[in-house]
């Protein structure tokens, strides 16, 4: 259902949750997952799209050609709506759909301070996974730098109840504990387990007393849920969380807590892409110290 003024007042008491959306079968298959799995919990969804300033401004042609762009949007953003009641996702929640003109990366951003936004759930563009989606988007920005846990949902993602997380550690200290509250919490009301896995790789930037202090904070911070670690030996931290993925098969979503800046834009390039196949299926949740 779509939010009548009092819902949208109400939302502030509510968890609010951001789906971006450009009208495809990937981001569609991301509103679905993220409202199946918050479903009954009263969580308000904005779904959003945004038009960029260049499309929306000049005069004459142009003007009338931006007036349409603006058109498509909103009429893309209640199709998207009528979608979503027909497939009956709207229930126990409600649902508003917010346009905005501006640079996409900026809109996610004030959209998330103003609307009190809890997480972000973005799709993927395409059954070749995360590599596509990065190339040519501000999508990578918005994963590095959200303030706000952001979840990607491969294309190829089909959701199920959410029953195993894998946790991938680098072992270094974490500054914030608790930002891991989020991933706490969906543990809690998914019933899952949770698997923290570190790849150690020979020389390691991290000194192994601190290595120990941070898995006992991990283990300790999480001994309310059912949790387990094991450590696995590559010297390539992209193999080695592949490694892990197959090997659990089972995973239902991987949680990541990336340190540089070039993080994605490095693990996804050409040359290291094919090491990647997680991501065909398994939704990535990313957090941020």
């Amino acid at each position: 259902m779509l939010a009548n003024d009092n819902e949208i007042i109400k939302k502030m008491e509510q968890r609010t949750i951001l789906l971006p959306t450009d009208f495809s079968d990937s981001t569609r298959n991301a509103i679905e997952y993220g409202l199946k799995l918050y479903a009954g919990r009263g969580y308000h969804f904005i779904l959003f799209n945004s038009i960029d300033p260049g499309t929306a401004s000049g005069t004459g042609m142009m003007m009338n050609l931006s007036q349409i762009v603006i058109a498509d949007s909103k009429a893309g953003l209640e199709k998207d709506i009528e979608w979503i009641k027909e497939k009956g996702l709207d229930k126990g929640c409600t649902v508003e759909a917010v346009h905005m003109t501006g640079h996409f990366s900026q809109c996610i951003r004030s959209i998330v301070k103003n609307k009190n936004v809890y997480s972000i759930i973005l799709g993927t563009t395409g059954a070749s996974g995360l590599k596509e989606f990065f190339v040519g988007s501000n999508a990578a920005e918005i994963i590095q730098d959200s303030p706000v846990p952001v979840l990607t949902v491969p294309f190829n993602a089909v959701y199920k109840s959410v029953k195993s997380v894998v946790f991938a550690t680098d072992l270094n200290k974490l500054y914030n504990i608790g930002m891991l509250d989020f991933l706490k919490n969906l543990l809690i009301k998914q019933s899952a387990t949770l698997s923290i896995f570190h790849v150690e790789k020979s020389m390691s930037k991290v000194k192994l007393d601190d290595r120990n202090a941070q898995k006992k904070v991990l283990m300790d911070y999480f001994k309310d849920v059912n949790v387990e670690y094991e450590t696995l030996v590559n010297e390539d931290t992209v193999e080695g969380v592949n490694e892990y993925i197959k090997k659990h098969k089972q995973a239902d979503i991987l949680v990541m807590v990336p340190r540089k800046k070039n993080f994605f834009e490095k693990i996804f390039t050409k040359s290291v892409a094919k090491k990647v196949a997680y991501h065909s299926h398994v939704p990535m949740l990313t957090l941020h110290d």
